[in-house]
């Protein structure tokens, strides 16, 4: 895993990725361009949640497992990742804190994306912008999808009562 990978190398690997299809060679060039490399071995986090976040990996070889830590500090794994998928793309786009943490699952090849590089970037080819918006669009659509599907009948009564509290606003006064 300690061979550098090629720029076309890059580009090729870009063009496979859900998040930059349809981008033309050009974006994908220069997103690859100021993609750097990076590796993590086995129980390596690549994430913690918490922590400020100033960039996004993609996985080219390897696996990794999402976590995330519940109210009861016992964590929860949210997904299994390997090769053409990523993480952390979020910090591309805010200052919120790492929402889940990301440990390597076995050794792991990564590019990662700074959101500097990616701002620079965008500015240049927006279109890359725009392709990730859209992709994550489709990811919080599909999450929807199955939030919609769990059964609220089998919910626990104090799971429900504690979404009522924390939905409850105070209605408008009128002044």
């Amino acid at each position: 895993m300690s061979q550098e990978t090629s720029l076309s190398e890059k580009i090729l690997l870009l063009r496979r990725m859900e998040i930059f299809e349809g981008l033309a060679v050009a974006e994908l060039a220069a997103v690859a361009s100021v993609c750097r490399e990076d590796k993590a071995e086995s129980g390596q986090n690549i994430i913690t949640e918490g922590d400020a976040g100033e960039s996004m990996y993609l996985i080219i070889k390897g696996k990794v497992v999402v976590s995330q830590e519940g109210e009861d500090g016992c964590a929860m794994e949210l997904a299994s990742l390997g090769e053409g998928d990523y993480v952390g793309e979020m910090a591309l786009f805010d200052d919120a804190p790492r929402s889940a943490t990301v440990v390597a699952d076995g050794p792991v090849k990564l590019l990662v994306l700074y959101k500097r590089e990616f701002d620079e970037t965008v500015r240049e080819y927006p279109q890359v912008a725009l392709q990730m918006c859209k992709e994550l669009s489709r990811r919080l659509r599909k999450l929807h999808e199955k939030i919609h599907a769990i059964p609220v009948c089998d919910l626990p009564p104090s799971f429900i009562a504690s979404v009522k509290e924390k939905d409850v606003a105070p209605a408008p006064t009128e002044g």
